[in-house]
């Protein structure tokens, strides 16, 4: 379907950028917000592919100002991004403390744990700027390819926060989302059904204010539901029973074992 200026001059804020890289409309941004969008698209594509939720239909930033676009797919796999921005209404975020937050471990285990209880929430992680899983919980199906899904999220956050609608991303699909918030240098990531914004939302927001000031670079890896299937210890073979002692003395003097008679020979026939 071809895009003219009229159909984008009908929304406000809206540009389209075309499969091959022409803008119609203006971005706000001197063509970035634009430029990336098509590198934004093939990330979220494959992200959608490894998790197994369908082909990307939309994406959803909201920083200080707010991008919905609406994405289409040629056969040879080329997009077409049709975008809207609108500003964004401030939010406050709240101060949080968590019950033995002094260990950066249990607030990040905690964090995760309150982002899946959020209805519509399949299963929730942290992935660090190291591409490590530092917690996951949830459900485990389509979570095989999680680091990678969380470093390509991590990549879609910092194309779009130079554009002021970074810090919290939704990917939509054919089969559900993605969804993605920054935490500094790492991020939270999410894999949602139909949930309540506001609801997730204000949890994301609830995360962010309790690790704000957590190294997370420093919390292990988890090992996840690997640990359940390592090989059991082989089996520790036991040991001989000793040898005694040989027996000494007049008392044993042959006592030990007698090496076997040779037959005697005849000297003399008969």
């Amino acid at each position: 379907m071809s895009t003219d200026a009229s159909e984008v001059d009908d929304e406000r804020g809206g540009f389209v950028v075309r499969p091959d890289g022409t803008v119609v409309g203006d971005d706000g941004a001197a063509g970035a917000l634009a430029a990336a969008l098509p590198y934004t698209g093939r990330l979220a594509r494959r992200a959608g592919e490894l998790v197994g939720v369908g082909d990307l239909r939309a994406v959803e930033a909201l920083g200080s100002r707010r991008l919905t676009v609406g994405v289409t797919w040629t056969p040879a796999g080329e997009g077409t991004y049709r975008a809207v921005l609108a500003q964004a209404e401030p939010r406050t975020v709240p101060t949080f403390m968590v019950v033995g937050g002094a260990d950066a471990t249990a607030a990040v285990v905690h964090c995760v744990d309150r982002l899946v209880a959020v209805a519509g929430v399949r299963w929730g992680s942290v992935v660090t700027a190291g591409s490590r899983v530092v917690a996951a919980a949830g459900e485990t199906t389509g979570t095989a390819h999680l680091a990678e899904v969380g470093t390509r999220m991590l990549a879609i956050l910092r194309s779009l926060e130079d554009q002021q609608v970074a810090g919290f991303v939704r990917l939509r699909f054919e089969d559900g989302s993605l969804v993605g918030a920054s935490l500094g240098r790492h991020a939270l990531l999410a894999r949602t059904d139909t949930t309540d914004d506001e609801a997730l939302l204000a949890t994301v927001d609830e995360v962010r204010a309790i690790l704000a000031d957590r190294d997370l670079s420093q919390v292990p890896t988890q090992d996840g539901p690997v640990a359940a299937t390592r090989p059991a210890p082989e089996p520790v073979p036991e040991a001989a029973p000793p040898v005694p002692p040989p027996l000494v003395g007049a008392r044993f003097a042959g006592a030990g074992a007698r090496e076997p008679r040779r037959a005697r020979r005849r000297r003399f026939a008969r």
